[in-house]
């Protein structure tokens, strides 16, 4: 079991996995040093990061939205529904508009929205953030907003939001200490969207790295498949043992092999 497994696991294709771990290789040292120390920790940062890149294939915001999505994404950056079709499907005069005057932007005309848009795997966003990480990583992002969607820097990046985000009281690496995928979850998208698939991919890392597979994952592929295991807690109870075992019976097959089974419907 290893790092590399960890990876291909929750990657979208060899090319991507090959790419995503080379950086990994390349910073591993650095990921030790911010505190990415134990299996419970790789896990999270590399299913987080797996969920929020599209599986490692995106390290760029896609903002070619339509003038419908404009409205119903960013509804308040525009005086009426009929301004969005102005700006659909054209990404830079997207981004200058929606991001201008936050996160240390400048105005529309500075260009920064676009300068400073989402990058890397968790998509770092605005000015300031660039700033900031940069100066926590020792990079000049500012004046270098490209090099954040590079794979060595996406991990560097995302490995100190987790060390460095705090929700109720703990970091986020001390809640992926805990195996609480929901907190790791709403400290990094704010709510729960996604929640099913960020559980399934931290399983599958934790499981590459350790051999084990967690009772959340079961259950987050359980309900995947249309078998009802209750809520993902990570519980093994009897509605969990239950949507196991209707699982087993429609399938033919138990324990790994229905394992596999369930990760292939994914």
């Amino acid at each position: 079991m290893s790092i590399e497994s960890a990876i291909r696991v929750c990657a979208s294709s060899s090319v991507t996995a090959g790419a995503a771990f080379a950086a990994w290789q390349s910073v591993e040292d650095r990921l030790q040093r911010i505190g990415i120390d134990n299996d419970r920790r790789r896990a999270a940062l590399i299913g987080q990061c797996a969920h929020e890149s599209a599986r490692f294939r995106t390290r760029f915001e896609n903002l070619n939205y339509s003038a419908a999505g404009l409205w119903k994404i960013f509804r308040r950056h525009f005086s009426s529904e009929a301004e969005t079709h102005q700006f659909a499907r054209q990404p830079e005069k997207i981004a200058n508009r929606v991001y201008r005057n936050r996160m240390g932007n400048g105005d529309t005309a500075s260009g920064d929205g676009w300068r400073y848009r989402g990058r890397g795997y968790l998509q770092l966003t605005g000015k300031d953030n660039y700033r900031r990480y940069g100066e926590h990583i020792g990079e000049d992002l500012v004046n270098n907003p490209d090099r954040a969607a590079d794979p060595d820097v996406c991990w560097l990046i995302a490995a100190e939001y987790l060390a460095r985000t705090h929700r109720s009281g703990r970091s986020l690496l001390e809640w992926a200490d805990a195996d609480d995928v929901l907190m790791v979850t709403k400290g990094i998208n704010g709510g729960t969207h996604g929640l099913a698939d960020r559980e399934v991919q931290t399983g599958r890392a934790f499981a590459a790295l350790t051999g084990e597979v967690s009772t959340a994952e079961w259950q987050a592929l359980l309900l995947n498949a249309g078998f009802n295991p209750g809520p993902i807690d990570g519980l093994m109870g009897d509605k969990t043992r239950a949507a196991r075992e209707a699982a087993a019976a429609h399938f033919g097959v138990q324990g790994d092999a229905l394992l596999q089974v369930l990760r292939d419907i994914t």
